[in-house]
């Protein structure tokens, strides 16, 4: 289930296209998987803990989880950072920095939905990091989920099943009403996303107090495959206009539900499932998930992927190598309990705060966030225009709309003008040009751009 989860999110982030058509357009679906996977896992390891020893060690159960999700989550976002400082424009930088930064908090989920990133748009492209939302809900869910779970299963056992049922259902109500009145929140916060994760507590409450899954044959045989057909039908016919999570979405759910209550080792579906390649890929899809988003990122920014479906197959099979690498170099050596979990917390530590204190530097660096400066035959960012040196060359700032781009790229690219003049214009990325001119004042006003004053003004009364 997990390589078929991390599958279909690839597929659909890589946004492969035949005909005209879009395939796997409803690949996001893939996360719904992996939360009723995550419920489910993770309500089993407490209720056994629980029903066995009559407690629940807080400290191991947080410790499993620090050794299964920030040892890799920290190296990609450490190799992340020059890629980052190299090719993504200021104002996308920033938003990469912050972004980290709220990862780092379990909260990214709060940072994209507040900055208004709509899932699924092209904007995406700029996020390397968007990805960690989904992330950021399961670690939310880890923090409080236990908690209430202990003190359920303590005072009110009795109804721990009507419990979970009842915020089941609850918290579906409130991720359809809130699809259709707040669609961004719905997407992006734990209240409308843990009936999701409660379909996996339920599964697993049942089979903890049954002592087993189904054993019916006739049913283990059929519903399995009643359960991929839902999760097929919801990743070729699904879309990003659809509302979701909502009743629609149950579709999907009810789908990974049936699989893992209905599967038995003796049928063949899930024999199917059990193959080396199933579990293989599912054995690597936390570095998979991790690696894809950033690399498909930097990939789009150099236009190595542009168009071309077969430069995309090998950048999906590069992501795979380095998943691989990554998950027997960095997960399986700190999931292990050969290295003591003070020498990983030490480790950790040490990479937090480096990521962190990178990424607090780059904030602090005055970036201006809406210039761009090309010079020489190719373009260059300059993220801090203050660094520039502009008593060399004269500095010529371009107004307009994606033709003043055009025009600023022909001027970077002419060799008599590049030795005399810097060329400026406000990036365009849906800003308006009352942006543009805030632009121009600040190098108006510190005298780094001579400018008539009368045009200023005319350009002020036009905008």
């Amino acid at each position: 289930l997990r390589a078929i989860a991390v599958g279909v999110i690839i597929l659909y982030h890589a946004q492969i296209t035949i005909l005209g058509h879009q395939l796997f357009k409803g690949g996001f679906i893939g996360v719904d998987i992996f939360f009723v996977i995550s419920g489910y896992l993770i309500t089993s390891i407490i209720l056994k803990e629980l029903i066995t020893t009559g407690s629940f060690s807080f400290k191991h159960f947080y410790e499993r989880r620090v050794r299964r999700i920030l040892p890799a989550l920290l190296f990609v976002m450490l190799v992340s950072l020059p890629f980052a400082w190299i090719y993504l424009l200021p104002s996308s930088f920033v938003d990469f920095s912050k972004s980290i930064l709220y990862s780092l908090g379990f909260s990214s989920n709060f940072y994209f939905h507040y900055s208004e990133q709509i899932y699924g748009a092209e904007s995406g492209l700029l996020k390397p990091f968007l990805h960690t939302w989904s992330l950021s809900v399961e670690e939310q869910y880890y923090i409080l989920f236990p908690i209430v779970l202990l003190f359920t299963f303590k005072y009110f056992r009795k109804y721990l099943i009507h419990i979970l049922i009842f915020g089941f259902i609850i918290s579906l109500g409130l991720a359809d009403w809130s699809s259709r009145n707040y669609p961004s929140a719905s997407f992006y916060f734990l209240h409308t996303r843990m009936w999701e994760l409660l379909a996996g507590s339920i599964l697993a409450y049942f089979e903890i107090t049954i002592g087993h899954r189904s054993q019916n044959k006739i049913l283990n045989l059929i519903l399995p495959f009643i359960g991929l057909i839902l999760i097929g039908h919801s990743i070729i016919f699904f879309n990003d206009a659809m509302y979701h999570p909502s009743f629609y979405t149950l579709s999907p759910i009810i789908g990974v539900c049936l699989i893992i209550w209905f599967s038995n080792k003796d049928e063949l579906f899930t024999k199917i499932l059990s193959t080396r390649l199933f579990v293989g890929i599912g054995l690597i899809s936390y570095s998979l998930y991790l690696w894809h988003y950033p690399i498909f990122v930097f990939a789009a920014k150099l236009n190595i992927s542009e168009g071309n479906i077969f430069k995309k197959l090998l950048i999906g099979v590069f992501v795979l190598i380095l998943s691989i690498v990554s998950y027997y170099f960095i997960e399986k050596p700190f999931r292990g309990t050969k290295i003591k979990f003070k020498k990983v917390f030490v480790f950790l530590l040490f990479k937090f705060l480096l990521v962190l204190s990178i990424s607090v530097y780059f904030l602090n660096l005055k970036f201006h966030p809406l210039l761009t400066k090309y010079s020489g035959e190719h373009k260059n960012f300059e993220l801090n225009y203050n660094y520039n040196n502009f008593s060399d060359k004269k500095n010529v700032f371009i107004i307009g709309n994606s033709y003043a781009d055009n025009l600023l790229n022909i001027f970077s690219n002419n060799k008599e003008l590049v030795d005399d003049y810097y060329f400026y214009t406000a990036l365009a990325d849906n800003l308006g040009a009352n942006y543009q001119i805030e632009c121009l004042d600040d190098f108006f006003k510190e005298k780094k751009l001579i400018c008539d004053k009368n045009l200023f003004s005319f350009l002020q009364t036009q905008y």
